[in-house]
């Protein structure tokens, strides 16, 4: 086993080891929706408005908004009453965050889905939130699909654990290969042959993910957008001493954007 997975797996075990953050739910304040509304003006990455959809169904009384708060800051979120891993995401804070967050989910039911056959893949296909480096008080997520996967991105964002790159697609490969890589520590526990089992069932279907982009939406390189979200991470795998087949031509095609095939429950 790879010394840095072993140091990774201890640290989670020892996360899993303790009880979830203790936090409180409560109403979310004057102030608390005025910063939301900002959030819903800023269209970054969000091309489909999903933001703006989910206010408009709050204004009409089909969504909530609640707040959780701890010691370790604030999550606030908009959307349905359906459960949503809190406890997973208050553990996500305390592993990765330095300082107190304050994280805006927005719990659109929209899911990631390849365009049509030869479209290019944009953000509105495949993002699904965003961070200021260095600032975990401006984490946004605005998908309910895979929000722990993203939320665990841009933590890492947030908390200065970029690599130093000029280069936005390779910075971005980066931290979504330690997302998953860390998501899978966390589905496991900290136990090295759950997450190896994890892993290599993730590395395979990013394997059938890259293989259906290259094939039916032209992704190949770097200069295609969403090569830094998925081709890019199996070369960061790579570098880190995984065993990553090349991407294979006979394969099951996918049509979901959705990058992982399972996320922590508890």
């Amino acid at each position: 086993m790879l010394p840095w997975v072993d140091l990774l797996l201890e640290r989670v075990k020892n996360e899993y080891n303790k009880q979830y953050p203790k936090y409180s739910v409560v109403e979310a304040t004057h102030d608390d929706i005025n910063y939301i509304h900002s959030i819903v003006k800023n269209s970054d990455f969000d091309e489909l408005n999903l933001k703006t959809h989910l206010m408009n169904d709050y204004k009409h009384g089909n969504a909530s908004i609640w707040k959780s708060t701890c010691h370790h800051g604030e999550i606030i979120y908009i959307g349905d009453n359906e459960k949503v891993p809190i406890h997973v995401w208050w553990r996500c804070v305390r592993l990765l965050a330095k300082l107190p967050v304050r994280i805006v989910i927005f719990g659109s039911n929209n899911l990631r889905k390849m365009p049509t056959h030869g479209t290019a893949v944009r953000a509105a296909h495949i993002n699904g939130g965003y961070a200021n480096r260095c600032d975990p008080r401006s984490i946004v997520i605005y998908r309910k699909e895979e929000a722990t996967r993203v939320l665990i991105h841009e933590l890492l964002h947030a908390s200065c654990s970029d690599p130093k790159t000029d280069s936005i697609p390779h910075l971005e490969s980066d931290t979504e290969a330690w997302a998953e890589i860390i998501q899978c520590a966390m589905i496991a526990k900290g136990l090295k042959a759950a997450w190896s089992k994890c892993m290599k069932e993730q590395i395979a279907y990013s394997l059938r993910q890259a293989a259906s982009l290259r094939d039916n939406h032209g992704v190949r390189s770097e200069q295609d957008y969403a090569w830094r979200y998925t081709l890019g991470r199996l070369d960061v795998w790579r570098r880190l001493g995984l065993d990553v087949p090349q991407i294979p031509e006979s394969y099951e095609p996918l049509t979901s954007l959705r990058l992982t095939l399972k996320e922590p429950l508890s």
